[in-house]
């Protein structure tokens, strides 16, 4: 009966461990969602193992050592140190490492953690190098130009209808594209709230082909239409994106006769190429450095970075 008990007991407290909220960033999170959700920053995928097995490889990986916390408290802690929160005062690590691609590369690459930092250490120093990943981290930060490893943030509000220049980094055309292929961009500038940078020039966004219409008969042209979903702020935030008339507008003064209208939005050359889109034989090509415009669907909170001379 004991043994029951206290069986009963233990899936209990498993069970209740399982759904409480941290105060981390999404307070929405389990705590299994949450581990989750930092092996995919770091390694791209979830990993394998029980609970505490991959918080300790986790700590082993971020931290360089193991923390004597309680699980839910080191969960929340290394949750809120990955992600950031708005009342941290401090750049989160995403934040942190865009901003060392930023400087380093006016890109922001995206992908595992690791392997971005690997990339970083391998452009510097020619090869990756040893420790914890939040020191080598740090180490990249004074290299780039933040000496004291400080990143000056902001909580902003970017708001709805923001208009900013997107360029296209994969090539598309009504012969090979097929609906539901992912469209791959980049932000053409940087992007601010004033004084504080939430776009950085390079930012990686994400769409989607919402029909691809084949040329027809009587000189019908092919037609590209995209969805453009998000792109990706300085702290990794998700920016929901449209296409509206203030976008369609900005485009469409500045490309005049030279450029393409493309399912519904204005295509610009990129640069030596005339026109925004080659249509050749009623077909369409957007090749890749084509740029348009886009505006951000609504207003979003993020940490942007406070911009210092």
């Amino acid at each position: 009966m004991k043994k029951q008990l206290a069986s009963l007991v233990l899936t209990f407290i498993f069970c209740f461990t399982m759904v409480v909220p941290g105060f981390a960033a999404d307070t929405n999170l389990s705590v299994a969602e949450k581990i989750g959700a930092m092996e995919k920053i770091l390694y791209g995928t979830e990993q394998t193992g029980s609970l505490i097995q991959r918080v300790d490889s986790l700590e082993d990986d971020v931290y360089g050592a193991l923390t004597t916390d309680a699980v839910l408290t080191r969960v929340d802690n290394m949750y809120d140190y990955l992600e950031g929160t708005p009342d941290s005062g401090e750049a989160s690590f995403a934040t942190k490492l865009n901003v060392v691609e930023w400087r380093m590369n006016e890109s922001m690459s995206g992908g595992p953690a690791k392997n971005r930092i690997e990339a970083q250490e391998k452009l510097l120093y020619g090869q990756a190098q040893a420790g914890s990943l939040s020191g080598r981290l740090e180490e990249l930060l004074k290299l780039a130009s933040y000496t004291d490893g400080n990143v000056p943030v902001q909580q902003v509000t970017l708001p709805k209808d923001s208009v900013f220049k997107i360029t296209f980094t994969k090539e598309m055309s009504t012969k090979m594209t097929r609906q539901g292929d992912e469209v791959n961009f980049k932000a053409s500038d940087n992007l601010y709230v004033n004084d504080v940078l939430v776009l950085p020039k390079g930012a990686t966004g994400i769409g989607v082909v919402k029909k691809v219409v084949q040329p027809g008969i009587f000189g019908k042209d092919g037609r590209i239409d995209i969805t453009f979903t998000h792109i990706y702020g300085v702290d990794g935030t998700k920016i929901p994106l449209t296409v509206g008339e203030l976008a369609q507008q900005k485009a469409e003064s500045i490309a005049g006769a030279a450029g393409a209208a493309i399912g519904g939005m204005v295509i610009l050359g990129p640069v030596g190429i005339v026109g925004g889109a080659f249509v050749k034989g009623n077909s369409v090509t957007i090749p890749v450095g084509c740029e348009t415009f886009v505006q951000t669907a609504e207003d979003i909170s993020l940490q942007g970075v406070v911009y210092q001379e």
